[in-house]
């Protein structure tokens, strides 16, 4: 009997979920879902696995360092990264650690194909050792993944167009890429000399303000000069009231301007708290460099917004004028038939001298059947003629405004 099968998946994606219990179910494999903790990977090294998924959602070192630890741990099993993230860079960031890479979407026909070549026996091939010390390979390798993740980065920031989807974005990446527990992007409003941020996307969304020289945000900005802050409650601009309200304990702070495309201060980029540590002037270099990328991106954003505003201004004032047109039409319209109407309520006064014609007639001629029979048709077709008119003018009055 054929021996199942395991497959381990690192993903925490519910979009992505049913792609891999369809595949896992058409090859018979057993397979298990797992967040990426130390007892996931504890599980790797307790468990032995035929196959391992690894889903990349955000394009930060961590989730490369992450590849590294699982190769590391299970060497011999064959790995599957599934992302939208490093495809062109893949071969650099990851180098020989991964089997195969499938860029998203992802689909089972995907994962059908890429397994059954990672089960092809592939001819192996002999790598040449390199004439250069091993730490100086490490560290131009750990320099171009960086750029690597600076790049992919960039590329997914630009394809935001909405600010707050934007800004959201831009906050997961920066806690991911320094390890951080909270990050604050302040917008700079010029006209106001406020700074600003939201909170929250949708109906959640909340809008904070305060003056562009108050706090270390309002520091940096006014200054131009990045911050590394290791005891923040013996900084003069630190707010402790913050920490009080909320309930959390601000350790270290990294602080920079963020600039747009022609070098003029927007805003400031403030990351709280690096779970390991205290931030250096590595993580002030690599953050800068987000910072060239995000002040772009949200420049544009904001833009976008703007015309948004615009539009529905526009918007909104060609629909007044149409509702005033409107209203201006059915008046007019109310007021013809009205003075139609008007018409055929002189013309009913005036019923009582054609009914008093019809009955002279009638008398003067009675010795003629016929002509009495046209002169009473006559008069039972005016009065019909009068009340249905005016039946039909009120109706058509009642239905403008309704």
């Amino acid at each position: 009997m054929e021996k199942v099968k395991t497959l381990i998946i690192f993903s925490e994606n519910r979009d992505t979920q049913s792609n891999y219990m369809a595949f896992a179910n058409l090859h018979n494999l057993r397979f298990y879902f797992k967040d990426r903790s130390k007892t996931s990977i504890q599980m790797l090294l307790e468990q032995k696995f035929d196959l391992i998924i690894i889903e990349i959602m955000h394009p930060v070192m961590s989730e490369i360092e992450f590849v590294d630890q699982v190769h590391g741990v299970a060497k011999d099993v064959p790995i599957i990264v599934v992302s939208s993230f490093f495809y062109d860079t893949k071969d650099l960031v990851f180098g020989g650690k991964i089997a195969d890479f499938i860029l998203k979407p992802l689909s089972v026909e995907k994962l059908v194909e890429s397994y059954e070549q990672i089960q092809t026996p592939q001819a192996e091939v002999e790598i040449p050792k390199s004439p250069f010390k091993e730490t100086k390979i490490d560290d131009v390798l750990l320099e171009s993944k960086k750029l690597s993740v600076l790049m992919e980065m960039s590329r997914s920031l630009n394809s935001i167009t909405d600010f707050d989807l934007l800004l959201h974005h831009i906050i997961e990446l920066a806690i991911g890429a320094l390890d951080a527990e909270r990050a604050t992007l302040f917008i700079l409003d010029k006209k106001r000399k406020e700074l600003w941020s939201r909170t929250g996307i949708g109906i959640e969304k909340q809008e904070i303000r305060f003056p562009m020289d108050r706090g270390i945000a309002g520091e940096v900005v006014v200054s131009g000069q990045p911050q590394i802050i290791d005891d923040p409650y013996s900084h003069p601009k630190f707010n402790k009231d913050v920490d009080i309200k909320t309930g959390f304990k601000t350790r270290n702070i990294l602080c920079l301007p963020m600039k747009n495309l022609g070098g003029e201060i927007i805003g400031a980029f403030q990351i709280l708290n690096k779970k390991s540590g205290n931030f250096n002037k590595e993580d002030q270099l690599f953050l800068s460099s987000m910072a060239a990328n995000t002040g772009i991106a949200i420049e544009n954003a904001l833009l976008n917004d703007e015309l948004k505003r615009q539009l529905d201004e526009i918007k909104r004032s060609y629909d007044d004028l149409y509702i005033a047109q409107n209203q201006i039409l059915k008046e007019a319209r109310f007021a013809s038939i009205s003075e139609i109407a008007g018409h055929f309520d002189e013309i009913s006064k005036k019923g009582t001298e054609f009914s008093d014609s019809i009955q002279e007639i009638k008398r003067q001629y009675n010795f003629d059947p016929n002509l009495k029979k046209l002169v009473e048709k006559a008069g039972e077709f005016s009065d019909l003629m009068i009340d249905g008119f005016k039946s039909f003018l009120e109706k058509k009055r009642n239905s403008i405004f309704n």
